[in-house]
């Protein structure tokens, strides 16, 4: 490809209403990598700096995904083993939202969910069904904890949800 195939493919992508949103999440990508890479640069005998612990609630930026994925920044729920989160550069978390329609595949939370911290809306729900696997670096800071008991209901409803009796 020419330079002048690249300016007039260009030029058809800029024209695009959500161009300046993906634009700077492109940019914002970059600072995730530099921090993915100087956390991974500062483990230590095996131990990764960040150690979320299982059932912990994190503000994370999500980014610019592709269809109704989820995007932007949310809480999520830490939902892999602790022992795994002490050594590994990711972590599987399952989002929060506020909104109050629940499905089949959310868990609802309530005042009494909450071991520590704070949500600002309550009741919320755990969206068990866009369970994923991020990078820490994607991790900008603890919001609270939530109970036993509720990580309990979680985990059966992950299970319910992708069909693992």
């Amino acid at each position: 490809m020419d330079l002048k195939d690249f300016i007039t493919k260009l030029n058809n992508v800029v024209q695009r209403i959500d161009f300046e949103k993906y634009f700077n999440w492109f940019i914002q990508k970059f600072t995730l990598t530099d921090k993915s890479v100087q956390l991974n640069n500062k483990k230590k005998n095996g131990l990764h700096p960040l150690r979320p612990r299982k059932g912990e609630i994190y503000l994370i930026d999500f980014g610019q995904n592709v269809g109704t994925e989820l995007s932007n920044t949310h809480m999520g729920i830490i939902v892999q083993d602790s022992l795994k989160n002490s050594v590994s550069s990711t972590v599987v978390v399952i989002p929060i939202s506020s909104s109050l329609k629940l499905y089949d595949t959310h868990e609802k939370i309530t005042k009494n969910d909450i071991r520590q911290g704070q949500l600002n809306k309550l009741p919320s729900k755990a969206k068990a069904e866009q369970i994923t696997c991020i990078d820490k670096a994607r991790l900008i800071h603890k919001i609270g904890e939530l109970t036993p008991d509720f990580m309990e209901r979680l985990e059966k409803r992950i299970l319910k949800n992708l069909n693992i009796n």
